[in-house]
């Protein structure tokens, strides 16, 4: 087993370089996602192990129960290492917070589903969990080892490739927009897709302060795609773990008949701008919802996205659950009695 050497509360100068930048490194693991939930409430601590690696916990207390919560977002990381390490790591992070009075711990690493990482967590109290981030499976596209584009485009299916075309030749085009200057309308196209795919979001929750935080960072790409001026769709990508990931993404569903293959020219301009840097491969995020973490089949609400997303050749990940530990069982079962309560006693409008 491992164990928890430090915690500290300011980011070490080489915190990114620990948690972003390795083999499944995440955005949220790192210091600007720290600095961001600070603001919402949340008190980060920058975690290392003995093994040499790192996590971002945050926590928060429960008032009026004494006790905190804790969350390693996206982590801890996996850092190329086998899933064992890395639930070596979520078990020292629960040892620790266990003995500084926390209540309950949540992890959600990016990992590729393994059986004996579920088994030690379960062996150590942990139990799955419904997801925090909207998906938990992944969807991965595999770019040509020579960084050839043609090749990269050949790779996409026929309806794909024929969709891109159909948004050039109305005259569709994609830019970068780090400076973030349509990102307030971008918000509004995120929760119309949200509402669509049947997940909770709401831009004005911080999100658009968050995605100029990290655009600023050079840990995120910013997608537009415009028409006369008009945004048509956005993408944001982060950068981690030594590749692209689509964090968010969104349309106007009311302009897909007159200005067809809008997300269609923007995951392709990732996948280009991918192939160029010679990269191995992207994420183009996942598309199983609540209720249907599985390979969505007809019918469910993420089957049309599922074959959107094959159009481009990605293949489905099956990727390790979110998982929690309760620590303190009677404050964890007093808080789930008032918050029912609550619920009772609430005044109907």
């Amino acid at each position: 087993m491992t164990r928890v050497t430090t915690v500290v509360g300011e980011p070490p100068a080489d915190w990114d370089d620990l948690t972003v930048a390795p083999p499944g490194g995440q955005v949220l693991q790192g210091a600007a996602w720290a600095v961001h939930r600070a603001a919402s409430g949340w008190r980060p601590r920058y975690v290392r192990f003995e093994d040499g690696r790192a996590a971002l916990l945050l926590t928060r207390r429960q008032s009026p129960f004494p006790g905190f919560l804790a969350y390693a977002p996206r982590g801890p990381i996996s850092a190329g290492d086998a899933p064992e390490a890395v639930a070596r790591r979520a078990i020292a992070l629960a040892d620790w917070v266990r003995g500084r009075g926390g209540t309950i711990l949540a992890v959600d690493p990016v990992l590729d589903a393994d059986a004996r990482y579920d088994e030690l967590l379960a062996r150590a109290g942990f139990r799955e969990t419904e997801e925090i981030q909207p998906s938990r499976h992944r969807m991965i596209v595999d770019l040509p080892a020579d960084g050839d584009v043609e090749e990269a485009f050949r790779r996409l299916s026929k309806q794909t490739r024929q969709r891109v075309r159909a948004a050039e030749k109305a005259g569709t085009l994609v830019e970068h927009d780090d400076a973030g200057t349509h990102l307030e309308g971008f918000g509004e196209l995120v929760d119309a897709a949200a509402e669509r795919k049947h997940f909770t979001f709401a831009a004005e929750r911080g999100f658009v302060a968050w995605w100029r935080r990290v655009l600023a960072t050079g840990q995120a790409s910013f997608h537009v795609a415009l028409n006369d001026g008009q945004l048509l769709g956005g993408l944001l990508a982060y950068r981690q773990g030594g590749t692209w990931a689509t964090a968010f993404s969104g349309d106007r569903a009311d302009r897909r008949r007159d200005r067809p293959g809008t997300m269609h020219l923007l995951r392709w301009h990732l996948i280009e701008e991918a192939t160029r840097q010679g990269l191995a491969w992207i994420d183009l995020g996942g598309v199983d919802t609540p209720g249907h973490r599985r390979l969505p089949e007809p019918g469910d609400p993420g089957h049309g996205l599922y074959e959107h997303k094959v159009g481009f050749g990605a293949r489905w990940v099956e990727s390790a659950a979110a998982h929690e530990a309760v620590l303190r069982s009677w404050v964890y079962r007093a808080g789930l009695a008032t918050r029912s309560l609550r619920r009772l006693v609430k005044p109907r409008r």
